[in-house]
């Protein structure tokens, strides 16, 4: 029994560690000057509650990050930061807190956070082309 609550623990949060990480290198592909967030505070996600709403200023400040270098040319064409599979990813994440809608929303939360972690990890090889 004790194992497995464990495993229920120690898995999602070495998901969401490496998460966080993607999240921080993706901050690092911007330009330092064209970014609103510096990469380190990616890792304010690790705040319980706080972390809920911060998710939302990450995620615009990557795609505000991608849209300035696009708009300065310093990249050859559009990237897709995920800015709406982070947003779905969000909302999911709230509605995980509300009790009666805990366990539905954890599916969903997954599903949109390992799609959201393949648009950074392309919009990150955008900016190496």
């Amino acid at each position: 029994m004790i194992h497995m609550l464990a495993l229920l623990i120690v898995i999602p949060f070495i998901f969401f560690v490496l998460y966080i990480n993607a999240i921080s290198k993706t901050l690092r592909a911007i330009d330092p000057e064209m970014r609103t967030q510096s990469p380190g505070m990616a890792w304010l996600l690790l705040i319980p509650v706080f972390n809920v709403i911060w998710f939302f200023f990450l995620i615009k400040a990557i795609q505000e990050g991608f849209g300035r270098m696009q708009n300065a040319g310093r990249l050859k064409k559009e990237v897709d930061t995920g800015y709406n599979m982070g947003l779905a990813a969000g909302v999911c994440w709230v509605a995980s807190i509300i009790p009666r809608l805990m366990f539905l929303a954890f599916i969903p939360l997954f599903v949109f956070s390992v799609l959201h972690w393949n648009k950074l990890q392309k919009a990150r090889q955008a900016v190496i082309q």
